[in-house]
């Protein structure tokens, strides 16, 4: 796995009908890839557990400490969006 930052964002050619064009910096390189317009493009930010409401999407990672499952990090999706995991 290689992590980049995106250098430009574009809207993509006609020719593959709309999304977005991101140009990915990275060490020793970069490289252009096509968003389609259907694909969800999210961040992740602090928040409180002011999202963990009934009904919430959520993805929670964990790990066992002593025997037990013990959440490690919690992400809980916002208006109604599911963590794209």
């Amino acid at each position: 796995m290689t992590n980049a930052t995106v250098a430009d964002l574009a809207a993509a050619p006609a020719s593959v009908r709309g999304g977005q064009q991101l140009r990915l910096a990275y060490k020793g390189g970069e490289k252009t890839v096509i968003v389609p317009r259907d694909v969800p493009v999210v961040t992740f930010r602090p928040a409180t557990d002011a999202l963990l409401v009934p009904g919430a999407r959520v993805l929670v990672n964990a790990q066992e400490r002593n025997g037990t499952p013990t959440a490690v990090r919690v992400l809980a999706g916002r208006n109604g969006f599911a963590p794209p995991m």
